[in-house]
């Protein structure tokens, strides 16, 4: 039985109506009933007037901060003549036997450099300050000391442990020859028409002048699993590059067909091939070792590891399927040494598969045709021992996902046996994951074994 408010004309009236009892079809049939939404209000262009008023605000205090970091690193590389002159008169006042004196030169640097702080923004009074701002820790006459914030002239602490200022290093570029103000210690020459100043600024300010810049920085930085795969993408796309070009050339190897009588392909023809096909071998070199190194990354994160696993078996998927065209190569160089007449022609032909060692005039009474038959039949060997190793490789990699598979079920059976405390379980669900887990790294050995031998394929062919 269902309710709603209708009028005394029996119209839907939520505000005025009475409470009458409908069927079910009334009352699903009402105005709103259907109105999943509810009340909507855009308040996008209020959001966004509040926030520009917020940027806005913080991009001034940003500007302003950073006058005042600018006029003071200024001053300080490039001083004033008449503020120099006024910390050398009160250097000399102390007596004229001191005005010799490395420590009254020393205290006359100290006096310009503070008044030329001050004379950017006014420092707060130390005896007003009794703790400190960030910290609240308790300023002492010597054991825990005042310091100045050089861009807002707050009074704070340097205690390291909790960074309530910090000194912050800046390269600023002054006119040769200049005296610059400051110790040693604070104010160091670089070279010629640059000087290192030290500023000392509290941990509300450092961050409003330097935080577009850490951003940036930030955004800048790569880390190593993101360079290294990085580097494979660009191996990658060379390999896609210039797999159309080896197609290309076997393609003007290939044989005509029979009774036709166009020529053999042409020595240049055969060196292009050759030379687009020891760039090819290069290319899968590296980016086996590029796809190894990103495997074998450091890190503690297991999901970044099965991450990094992952994208071995796409760049090994990638390899593979892409060595297939280097397969058919000796079939090619057979069918065209055995239309070629020419022993030069059938030589070079030979090289292309690696094969110029068998490629003598007359040896034992074998013809020339012989030693590239059997450079023919190498390739073939080849061919076959690459097939074997990708069907291998295939099925150990499927079962290895299996049993990894059925050891992650299993780890969350026994996580689940733990949380409710039935630990007879326990025992029997953890034989099981130590059995998975001998099993696995048996066969990633044996994969890891697979792997060598496609190495050392890659090597021998690369030769």
């Amino acid at each position: 039985m269902y309710q709603m408010k209708l009028s005394r004309s029996a119209t839907y009236d939520p505000i005025r109506g009475y409470w009458v009892r409908v069927c079910e079809t009334c009352y699903k049939s009402r105005p709103g009933y259907n109105d999943h939404h509810g009340a909507e209000i855009d308040m996008t262009n209020s959001f966004l007037a509040i926030r520009k008023k917020r940027v806005e605000r913080q991009n001034l205090e940003i500007a302003r901060l950073e006058k005042r970091l600018t006029k003071l690193t200024q001053l300080l590389a490039d001083p004033p003549p008449e503020l120099v002159a006024a910390a050398g008169a009160g250097g000399a006042s102390g007596g004229a036997s001191s005005l010799l004196s490395p420590v009254s030169a020393l205290s006359g640097h100290k006096n310009l450099r503070k008044m030329i702080e001050q004379s950017v923004v006014a420092w707060e009074d130390d005896s007003s300050v009794s703790r400190c701002p960030f910290c609240q820790q308790e300023f002492g006459s010597w054991t825990f000391r005042r310091h100045h914030c050089r861009i807002c002239g707050r009074v704070v602490c340097a205690d390291p442990q909790t960074g309530c200022s910090s000194e912050v290093g800046l390269s600023v570029a002054t006119r040769t020859g200049t005296n610059f103000v400051g110790s040693s210690e604070k104010t160091r020459a670089v070279g010629e028409g640059k000087v290192d100043i030290d500023i000392r600024m509290c941990r509300d300010c450092k961050p409003i002048i330097f935080s577009k810049r850490d951003f940036e920085a930030a955004v800048a930085h790569k880390p190593a699993d993101q360079r290294a795969y990085e580097t494979l993408r660009q191996f990658e796309w060379g390999i896609r590059q210039m797999m159309p070009m080896f197609q290309r050339s076997l393609q003007a190897l290939q044989p005509d067909a029979p009774g036709s009588n166009s020529p053999p392909a042409t020595r240049a023809q055969i060196q292009e091939a050759a030379k687009i096909r020891k760039r090819l071998m290069d290319s899968f070199t590296k980016y086996n070792l590029a796809a190894a190194r990103l495997r074998d990354l450091k890190t503690e994160s297991t999901t970044q590891q099965r991450l990094q696993k992952s994208v071995y078996s796409a760049a090994s998927t990638f390899l593979h399927a892409n060595m297939v065209p280097l397969k058919h190569v000796p079939k090619i160089l057979r069918s065209q040494q055995t239309s070629s007449s020419s022993s030069t022609h059938r030589r070079l032909l030979a090289n292309l598969n690696g094969g110029g060692s068998h490629m003598s005039p007359l040896r034992n009474g074998e013809s020339v045709g012989d030693g590239a038959d059997s450079a023919s039949v190498a390739g073939s060997e080849v061919s076959t021992a690459v097939s074997l190793l990708e069907t291998e490789e295939k099925e150990l990699r499927e079962r290895l996902v299996v049993l990894e598979e059925q050891r992650f079920l299993v780890q969350q059976m026994v996580d689940n046996a733990h949380g409710s405390r039935r630990f007879e379980e326990v025992g029997a669900l953890s034989r099981n994951v130590e059995e998975l887990d001998i099993e696995i790294n048996r066969l990633k050995q044996q994969v890891s074994g697979v792997e060598e031998r496609w190495e050392g394929l890659y090597a021998s062919e690369a030769a």
